[in-house]
């Protein structure tokens, strides 16, 4: 459990989504040695029927359907998500998308293929933008998450801090993440970072 974990200063968390948050990273570490996070949003376009008429369950079920596509994948290894509602954006989601760092380092291509998807199964009413580093973000989303760098955990916990703001949630309570299956007990014994807090 991870006491204190860094967080975007100008939010106020939502500390028990907060908390899911960081027990699903930890999970993941524990699972994974190495890695890559692709977080992107998900929101229908301004002038679409589905902007105008979606609902928190259809815009879930879309979100599902997209998850169960990118499993398939083979590099795809979990994912989290939050959904939101704005005015300018109406009912959208924030999701990262785990993939094992040993299969790739490049999430270029499986951004592509959430967006492919996405656009496909809203029938080209839908949107994704994908997060990427910047030169005013204090994190950066393309350092690999390795299980015994306390910096590039600390680095992601920060970065998906985001997801649990209460900001733009107006009531809602909708977060949906992948189960993560238990480490093989073969192969080496790891030692964790030193301080991933």
């Amino acid at each position: 459990m991870t006491l204190n974990p860094p967080v975007i200063p100008r939010y106020t968390m939502d500390w028990y989504l907060l908390s899911h948050i960081n027990h699903h990273i930890d999970m993941m570490i524990n699972r994974y040695s190495c890695l890559c996070a692709l977080r992107f949003d998900l929101c229908y376009r301004r002038d679409s029927y589905r902007y105008k008429n979606s609902t928190p369950r259809s815009l879930e079920y879309e979100v599902r359907v997209l998850m169960a596509e990118m499993e398939k994948l083979s590099a795809v290894v979990g994912y989290f998500c939050v959904m939101e509602w704005t005015e300018d954006h109406g009912f959208h989601v924030h999701a990262v998308l785990w993939l094992d760092g040993h299969i790739t380092q490049k999430p270029f291509f499986y951004a592509e293929k959430a967006s492919a998807v996405w656009l496909d199964m809203t029938q080209g009413e839908g949107y994704l933008y994908r997060c990427e580093e910047k030169d005013c973000y204090v994190a950066d989303i393309s350092i690999p998450v390795k299980y015994n760098d306390a910096k590039s955990i600390k680095n992601i916990r920060y970065i998906l801090s985001y997801l649990a703001k209460v900001e733009q949630k107006e009531g809602l309570c909708w977060h949906y993440c992948s189960e993560v299956p238990e480490r093989p007990s073969a192969g080496r014994h790891r030692r964790p970072a030193a301080s991933s807090g």
